[in-house]
């Protein structure tokens, strides 16, 4: 009888254990599915959100594909962008998030003041921050995407919590920088830069460790540095370490503080004007 009730057990406990196995196997297929789908749409609508945002040359469209993990893989995850591309912002109000998702214009800087001063649930500023509140910083996995993808659904569902999600996003980003230290904006998270412009700044400035260099930008023309001497120093790689970032005249680097003070200083002179 001890042996019939042990028999049992061992069956039981091997059909849980198959039935578990076979559950996770198709779990799983179905989320390798679902990433499949995501990124051949993506991929698929990817020329049209960045002709839509106007992109500059060294953003290629399929970027926006690398931000979706492959199997096995990390990539940067969904934003407003991915939005875009999967039509989860409705098609009229995603000019913004396709024009910031490769640079800040000054019209889309601007627009994104203005809004932000009563905000509309529908508006594209509001869109655009409510994706963006759901970025993560760094690398996310499949399963963390489609974290993600499920958080921006609900928002998109629910005006009121995509409403809240905005106004905390907008506090983020303006609260990522300080200008007590030196006199002007500067922090040293990702999207400082960003923040200080839509808190009323002409140009950002930010720290970046992983670099070790400092960068300043503007959403203006020019930051006014087109005759500024850079050092001609390069890394390991034969990259420079100073001066405009792909050609830019709104973005660049600089190799150190002294280097970083100097070109702040002509950029303040320059927009003072």
């Amino acid at each position: 009888m001890i042996a019939i009730r042990l028999s049992f057990k061992i069956l039981a406990t091997f059909l849980i254990c198959s039935g578990f196995v076979v559950y996770f196997f198709s779990l799983y297929w179905r989320l390798i599915m679902s990433i499949s789908k995501i990124q051949n749409t993506v991929r698929k609508n990817a020329g049209r959100v960045a002709a839509l945002g106007n992109w500059p040359s060294y953003i290629p469209a399929e970027s926006l594909v690398s931000r979706v993990p492959g199997s096995g893989s990390e990539g940067p995850g969904f934003d407003a962008g991915i939005a875009c591309a999967l039509d989860l912002i409705p098609r009229d109000k995603q000019k913004l998030s396709a024009t910031l998702h490769a640079a800040y214009t000054a019209g889309a800087v601007e627009q994104v003041r203005t809004e932000s001063e009563d905000m509309d649930p529908d508006s594209e500023t509001v869109w655009w921050l409510a994706a963006s509140s759901v970025c993560l910083e760094g690398a996310v996995d499949q399963e963390g995407f489609l974290w993600q993808l499920h958080s921006f659904g609900f928002l998109a569902s629910d005006p009121e919590a995509r409403l809240r999600a905005a106004r905390d996003e907008l506090e983020v980003m303006q609260s990522t920088f300080e200008t007590k230290t030196h006199g002007f904006p500067h922090g040293v998270v990702d999207g400082c830069i960003q923040g200080a412009y839509l808190a009323g700044f002409q140009f950002g400035t930010i720290y970046m460790e992983k670099y070790q260099l400092y960068f300043i930008g503007t959403y203006l023309p020019s930051l006014g540095l087109e005759d500024f001497e850079w050092s001609d120093e390069v890394d390991s790689e034969g990259e420079t370490l100073s001066g405009p970032v792909h050609g830019s005249r709104q973005f660049v680097k600089c190799r150190d503080r002294q280097e970083f003070l100097a070109a702040v200083g002509v950029v303040k002179r320059h927009l003072a004007d």
